[in-house]
């Protein structure tokens, strides 16, 4: 057997441990504290729901009743915490009801383990050990370690955008528009400019499937809750929008509200949309930019939800990137490490090392992405052709967007799979 390179060695058995150091952790977790606040929160709002109706799932006292049988310590149901993700989450957590909070989860944290190895399998580029690597250093990430400690439903958003790529790269657009919609109604504030990447690229018709899939769970959402669980739904959210905890990974943590602040988010958001618009022959990066523009203009945002941008990377990797941009996506791990000593409160020296290192990095991804940009051109002719085709050439077609451009055109390739046409769904 030929022996692997050193430099993928190391990288190998270093994400190897990250990777067993959040497994391991997050198992001594659970033993000494077998549940987390914002599980037993889902776990009472599916209670809620399954008992009382599902009206009742943002209802405190509803939620108070549910804990009243918890430890004092874990009746946390109050005025700055209780219930407001969507209710697709609670729907989601209702079958695990039927278990012990501790059971649930385990389950619910097996759920999220295994969808972060669909989304690997799915978008993930190499093979080999190289690609494992890609797998454990994601595991191996503080916000993923967060993610699987808090119970949040971000892997499980990373899985479903993952799968949407994969199902419009393989022109299924309208499975590929369901998937990027069930992704929104989990978590919308992870996902939402992806949308808008798919529209400026010329996909219609995932982006069509996307807007009828989501009418039509916005139609289930409203005839479950009701006039009095939605205005419930409002009331939680207005109240813990503007809590210090949930911007705390955001500009406004560190330059507050004012113009300096729009003025950043109107900018890395038309950058963003702007590299889908140029790019849009590559279905990846209109994927990972959309993501990437939704992270870096965040309003609500915390340390376990940039679990998304290791999706990003994985779709930036099969574009076969510049060196120097795969130097800046490996740095990236940095400052998600970081987070792990950002403190609560306002310090502006540490702020700037803890919380600003990692939107630096995510301004830095963008520029990056730009200029890799420079000089990339569409072949005019091609984009004629192909503008009334959907989705991507199937997997394995020989004749996909590899081949160097006449004239000094960008060369289009992906490192493991066929490109996108200009105009897609």
């Amino acid at each position: 057997m030929k022996r692997p390179p050193l430099w993928l060695a190391a990288a190998y058995l270093a994400s190897f441990w990250a990777a067993a150091y959040t497994l391991v952790s997050w198992a001594l977790l659970w033993l000494v504290r077998p549940i987390h606040e914002d599980v037993r929160m889902n776990y009472v709002a599916a209670e809620a729901g399954l008992r009382y109706g599902w009206s009742t799932i943002y209802d405190p006292s509803v939620l108070r009743a549910l804990s009243s049988g918890f430890p004092a310590d874990a009746q946390i149901i109050d005025v700055q915490k209780t219930f407001a993700s969507a209710p697709l989450v609670a729907w989601l957590f209702g079958p695990l009801t039927v278990f012990s909070e501790p059971v649930a989860y385990l389950l619910w944290t097996g759920v999220s383990l295994a969808a972060l190895v669909i989304a690997w399998y799915l978008a993930a580029p190499y093979t080999g050990l190289s690609k494992v690597a890609l797998l454990f250093a994601a595991l191996g990430l503080w916000p993923v370690l967060l993610t699987l400690f808090f119970g949040q439903p971000t892997l499980i958003v990373v899985a479903l955008v993952a799968a949407s790529w994969w199902f419009c790269a393989r022109n299924q657009p309208l499975a590929g528009g369901a998937a990027l919609a069930l992704a929104t109604f989990v978590k919308p504030q992870a996902v939402i400019l992806v949308p808008v990447a798919l529209l400026v690229s010329g996909r219609l018709r995932p982006l069509l499937s996307w807007a009828v899939v989501c009418l039509a769970l916005g139609v289930v959402t409203v005839l479950s809750l009701g006039m009095s669980g939605l205005a419930g739904w409002w009331h939680a959210i207005r109240m813990i929008q503007d809590l210090p905890v949930n911007r705390e990974y955001t500009l406004v943590h560190l330059i507050g509200t004012g113009p300096l602040t729009y003025a950043l988010w109107a900018l890395q958001g038309a950058t963003a949309i702007f590299l889908a618009w140029r790019r849009r022959s590559q279905l990846e990066i209109v994927f990972a930019v959309g993501i990437l523009g939704t992270v870096a203009t965040a309003t609500y945002f915390h340390q376990a939800d940039y679990s998304i941008l290791v999706l990003s990377a994985w779709l930036v990797l099969r574009t076969s990137p510049s060196l120097w941009h795969r130097w800046w996506l490996a740095i990236g791990i940095l400052p998600m490490q970081l987070m792990t000593y950002g403190p609560g409160t306002t310090q502006p020296v540490l702020d700037v090392i803890y919380h600003g290192s990692q939107l630096v990095w995510d301004a830095g991804w963008l520029a990056f992405l730009l200029r890799d940009s420079v000089g990339f051109v569409v072949d005019a002719e091609d984009a004629q052709e192909e503008a009334g085709e959907d989705g991507l050439h199937a997997e394995g077609e020989q004749d996909g967007g590899g081949e160097d451009l006449a004239h000094g055109q960008a060369r289009v390739q992906g490192a493991e799979s066929p490109h996108a046409p200009t105009q897609h769904r």
